[in-house]
This record gives structure tokens, C-alpha cells and sequence, in this order.
């Protein structure tokens, strides 16, 4: 945007000459530098080209390819401008987003402390044998699988890195304040980078070592007309909030807090099945939500196994013979046939049972690759 005129400030037809002289215009909107001189400001690249890309614009999209690798120099020539006008450009780019950042945090008289840094960011808590990472029990499917990878934190550690993550966001704040949006310092940018980065990535942890949990309940909330992958990707936003909103100096237990919020957010957006039933008072709710419970899980039974039939039919036709047989007999694909045990079918194939229980294992794990390839899900898998 084109401010009001100044006189001391040159004219439109000034910057047209300068330019004219000093180089032409590239398609990004810049103008090359030539023999030395100095590189238009930002408002003479307005005056002179017209161009509708505002200079924030042009200096986040010189960020961009900064971040994909490309050099100062490169991005000079890309856009035909000095190499200290993209040190600028990119200074000021970081410093839109750090201050564009949205940062909370739960406050503590502990972090005005001046040994403050020496205690909250020491070493974590200690960790015993017993709580090393968990086996992962076989036949889960891939996702839930890698859920056993990231061990669950003890509530030392905890108290340990919420009490840490707040901390880093309070400094934040406090380094956020000083930095000047019309004179950024590179170097405290850096400083507001790498506080970011580890408070995501403290979060991230937080995050991963509870995904289980929110599995748990979902697997609780499983309805006829409800997905669960549907369940757990709601789940996982109230985990995420959840890591945002907890104040560790309570003492309570972190799984405690996430377990409510949610539980609270699968009540909205899951409604129970005895809510439905409120209508229809007989005297006799006991037995009636009892009847609907089991309702329920045979239609959710049901739904899943119509789903996985239908998806996992789609499919057959990129197995071999031998995968597709041990697939249509094992889950009765076929018309009008039942499931056969894996003694059944090793029978009808003349392999043992161990070794059609290792080709079934073989071929799911197969379909689950060409389902994520083709963007399909295949529900209880």
C-alpha cells in the first residue's frame, strides 16, 4: 500500500528513472542490481513496477525457499536483487512470524527465580528398567503399533517437561517483547527460533507418550454409525488442547486431566446411547441400557465386518492365487461360505496351519499397503 505523499520523499517519476538506470524488472518484482549501486527500497519497487505482491509477501516467499535449501546467492539472482536486500528480506520475514506466533502459557512464580534455568531445564527424572518402552503386542495394526514405540511418562517426568515447556513460552514472551518490527536483530530472532522449536518439540513428546490413551476410550465409545479412526482423530485434538490448558503445579496426574477433556468432547460430539433413550421412561433403565449396550456392539460389529469385506474385495485383485484363497477362506469372501479355521485351510491348500497363518499375516499387512496407496482404510485393521 502507497502511503500519503511526502515532499521530502522522491516522486514517481524519480524512481522510474533510477529504475530505468539501475536495472530492469524480473518477474518476482525485483530489480537487479548493477555495477555497485545501491538496490531500490521497498517503496521505490511499489512506485516503479506496480506490483501487486506486497513486500511481506515476496520476503515470506524468499523464506520459503530459504528453508527449502536455497542459498543467499541464488536467491539474489532469482530475484534480481543485492544480497543485503535478501538478508533484509528474510530478517523481516522471521520477524513477522515469531510475532505472529500465539503462545499461552501457565503462569509460575518459580520462573522469575534467577536460578530458575539451572532448575527447570536440568536433567529429566531418572528412569527405571521397569518403565523402559513397552512390547508391542503382535497383530495390531500399523498405527496403533508404532503407538507402543514412545514409552509412557512417569508423573515426575511429567511435572518435569510441562513445568519446562511453560517455562520456555514464558521466555518467549519476555524475549518477544523487546524485539523491534521495524529493526529486527537477527540474533534474537534466532534466540525466539530455538525456543519455539523446543517447546514443540517438548509438546510433540507430551503428545506422543499419551496417544494411547486417547485409543483406550475411544475404543469405549465405539458406536454402529461411529467410525473409530473418526473417534481418535477427535481424541487426538482434545490431547492436543489438553497439553495446552494443563497447570502441572496442581500435582494431579496429566493422564487424569486428558482423560476428561476427553471423555467431554466424545459426550458432545458422541451421543450415548441411554441420551437417546431419555424419552422413553419405563422404569426399568437398568435393563434397557443394558439391552442397548449389547445392541450396540453387535451393529458395531456388524458395520465393521460389512466394511472390511467390502474394501478388502476391492483389493483381492492385486494378490497372487495363493494370497487370495488363504484371504476369501479365512474371512468367508465367498458366496454363501463361512470362515474356515487355519487347520481348514491348510487342509484345503496342503500347507500346515502355521504356515496359512503366516501367509494371512503376510497378505494383510500387504493389503494394508496397498489400501494407504490407494487412500483406503480398512476399519478394525
Amino acid at each position: 500500500m502507497v502511503s500519503a505523499v511526502n515532499p521530502n520523499e522522491p516522486n514517481v517519476s524519480e524512481s522510474m528513472a533510477r529504475a530505468h538506470r539501475w536495472g530492469s524488472r524480473s518477474a518476482s518484482g525485483f530489480f537487479c542490481e548493477a555495477q555497485g549501486r545501491p538496490s531500490l527500497s521497498s517503496e521505490e519497487l511499489h512506485l516503479a513496477s506496480g506490483m501487486p505482491e506486497s513486500p511481506e509477501t515476496v520476503g515470506e516467499r524468499m523464506l520459503v525457499k530459504a528453508e527449502q535449501g536455497q542459498s543467499v546467492e541464488c536467491l539474489a539472482q532469482s530475484f534480481h536483487v543485492s544480497r543485503t536486500a535478501v538478508h533484509t528480506a528474510l530478517v523481516q520475514a522471521r520477524a513477522r512470524r515469531v510475532l505472529a506466533e500465539v503462545i499461552e502459557f501457565i503462569d509460575n512464580d518459580q520462573f522469575r527465580s534467577p536460578s530458575a534455568e539451572a532448575i527447570i531445564c536440568g536433567k529429566p527424572p531418572e528412569v527405571s528398567e521397569e518403565e523402559r518402552p513397552a512390547r508391542i503386542p503382535s497383530g495390531l495394526p500399523a498405527y496403533l503399533g508404532e503407538l507402543y514405540s514412545v514409552r509412557l511418562l512417569t508423573k515426575a517426568e511429567e511435572q518435569h517437561y510441562f513445568r519446562k515447556m511453560n517455562f520456555r513460552k514464558f521466555q518467549y514472551l519476555q524475549l518477544r517483547a523487546g524485539l523491534d518490527s521495524s529493526k529486527p536483530s537477527a540474533r534474537l530472532i534466532s534466540r525466539l527460533e530455538r525456543l519455539l522449536g523446543e517447546i514443540s518439540g517438548i509438546k510433540n513428546l507430551l503428545i506422543k507418550s499419551n496417544l494411547r490413551l486417547v485409543v483406550s476410550i475411544a475404543k469405549r465409545y465405539l458406536r454402529a454409525n461411529t467410525g473409530f479412526f473418526e473417534l481418535v482423530s477427535d481424541g487426538n485434538i482434545s490431547l492436543i488442547r489438553a497439553v495446552e490448558k494443563f497447570d502441572y503445579s496442581r500435582g494431579n496426574k496429566f493422564s487424569t486431566y486428558a482423560s476428561w477433556a476427553i471423555l467431554k468432547n466424545f459426550t458432545r460430539s458422541v451421543p450415548a446411547e441411554h441420551q437417546r433413550l431419555t424419552r422413553f421412561q419405563t422404569g426399568q433403565e437398568e435393563v434397557f441400557t443394558h439391552s442397548a449396550e449389547q445392541r450396540g456392539a453387535f451393529f458395531s460389529d456388524e458395520h465393521a465386518n460389512r466394511s472390511q469385506r467390502a474394501v478388502i474385495l476391492e483389493l483381492l485383485s492385486e494378490l497372487d492365487g495363493r494370497e487370495q484363497k488363504v484371504i476369501s477362506c479365512r474371512f468367508g469372501l465367498g458366496e454363501s461360505t463361512e470362515p474356515e479355521t487355519l487347520e481348514e485351510v491348510g487342509t484345503r491348500l496342503g500347507v500346515t496351519k502355521e504356515r496359512v497363518r503366516q501367509i494371512e499375516v503376510r497378505t494383510l499387512e500387504k493389503l494394508r499397503r496397498i489400501a494407504e496407496r490407494r487412500s483406503f482404510e480398512i476399519p478394525g485393521f
